[in-house]
């Protein structure tokens, strides 16, 4: 029945030469990890829905920040794909201020989703960025018959892409040249993609699951940064102001789009039926197709009729009117990341408190030729601290210790890169993570 449904929706999208198209392809890629293993999207929901209720048992009156270490890999063949540092800084600043509502055009949120909108309290680090030139091109592939092929060869060495570094602990976002999605000569510009957790706990033991390393974030380069435009075939020029990567990542961390991705909306036809699991997101039929359109009401409800949240980061909308994600999308994406996702976020911070003392440790010299001190900033501390070193595989270099401060790391044998020091101070719960550079 699905095939069928694409089929007709191609074959009505081609007579009707619409400008409706899926920029974003989670629901495509939901659909081939279903047809390589079967049972796919089904394990995933029951997963989250299962996070969501233990995350409602367990959760504090203050739930503590949780850092997610993020590692950029640009793969990038034409010089304009391999984007500057600063861009990737600047993305990095904007999923922080779109996961702490900490972004100025909150103010812009229409005073019938204030109470539902809410800070995630979730943070991003950025740990290493990866340059790879290549000679691939990235575009995706889809049949009249449901036949799917996404660019994960992106996340691949061998085949022309950049492989992930400790997908378990790291958040790997790819930045590259997505081409267009091709069907019966229409172009439909794809802006990115993620999976949902695809760690399911709910697999049987003999049952083959997706690959580990394919887990991330995929991203058109166009998009990254705070500043930038992307011409888009039949819409204009577009405004990018980075909300496509906080999209993509809300996928990452379980979300779907608010319309729950009906099969009637691939024709731009309300389907009111259709769930993103959601219950505080406005019931909504279609998506919205790179528009701003305060007044757009895809599902007319009998009581408490609300418009369509485009201000919600999962909507279609332009993303100069996005600015908000949900408390039931936050209770989603945090359960997520207590539960499938609980080895991604490497220090949780509970308080103003705990954030002071985390940065009340200085590491000198850093970079260093191997070795590293470690000392309070306030000289008299003697706290017994626990700490590990690892490198950005993940792989530890330092088994857990325990040590007073001034701690002194010798890692001289070691080779020139990245490492990351984590510690914690005797009697708390709270662990901090420090990047050291030997070079």
């Amino acid at each position: 029945m699905k095939k069928l449904l694409l089929l007709w929706a191609l074959l009505s999208v081609a007579c009707l030469g619409t400008a409706q198209f899926t920029p974003c392809l989670y629901d495509l890629g939901l659909e081939n990890l279903e047809k390589q293993f079967p049972g796919y999207q089904e394990r995933s929901q029951a997963t989250i829905k299962k996070a969501v209720q233990q995350y409602r048992q367990q959760r504090s009156p203050n739930d503590e920040v949780l850092l997610i270490p993020v590692v950029v890999h640009v793969v990038w063949k034409e010089a304009a794909e391999n984007i500057s540092d600063e861009r990737i800084a600047a993305q990095i600043r904007v999923l922080n201020e779109s996961y702490r509502r900490q972004n100025a055009d909150t103010i812009n949120t229409r005073v019938e989703f204030l109470e539902v909108a809410g800070d995630a309290r979730i943070e991003f680090d950025l740990v290493d960025i990866i340059r790879v030139q290549t000679d691939t091109t990235f575009q995706p592939e889809a049949s009249l018959f449901g036949e799917a092929n996404l660019p994960d060869h992106v996340k691949q060495n061998a085949l022309g892409g950049s492989d992930a570094i400790d997908p378990v602990n790291h958040l790997n976002i790819w930045v590259c040249a997505l081409q267009p999605l091709t069907i019966l000569g229409i172009e439909s510009p794809i802006l990115g993609y993620a999976y949902p957790p695809a760690g399911l706990d709910n697999w049987p033991a003999e049952t083959p699951i997706p690959e580990l390393a394919l887990e991330g974030v995929v991203v058109d380069y166009r998009t990254v940064g705070d500043n930038e435009t992307y011409e888009v075939p039949q819409v204009g020029e577009l405004p990018m102001l980075g909300r496509t990567t906080v999209h993509e990542v809300g996928h990452y961390l379980g979300l779907r789009h608010t319309s729950g991705d009906g099969a009637l909306a691939a024709l731009g036809v309300p389907d009111c039926e259709a769930d993103d699991g959601v219950a505080d997101t406005p019931n909504q039929g279609t998506q919205s197709q790179f528009n701003c359109d305060y007044m757009q009401n895809s599902c007319t409800d009998e009581t408490d009729d609300l418009p369509d949240m485009v201000e919600n980061y999962m909507d279609y909308s332009r993303e100069d009117c996005q600015n908000s994600f949900t408390k039931g999308q936050i209770e989603i994406m945090r359960a997520v990341l207590m539960g499938p996702r609980s080895e991604l976020p490497v220090l949780n911070v509970s308080s103003a408190e705990e954030t002071q003392a985390s940065n009340a440790l200085t590491i000198y010299p850093n970079p260093s030729t191997g070795q590293f001190l470690v000392q309070p900033v306030e000289r008299g501390e003697t706290t017994l601290y626990q700490y590990s070193v690892c490198d950005m595989l993940g792989r530890t270099i330092v088994s857990l210790s325990e040590g007073n401060l001034p701690l002194r790391l010798d890692l001289s044998n070691q080779p020139n890169g990245l490492y990351c020091l984590r510690m914690k101070a005797q009697g708390s719960e709270h662990w901090h993570s420090q990047q050291l550079l030997k070079q």
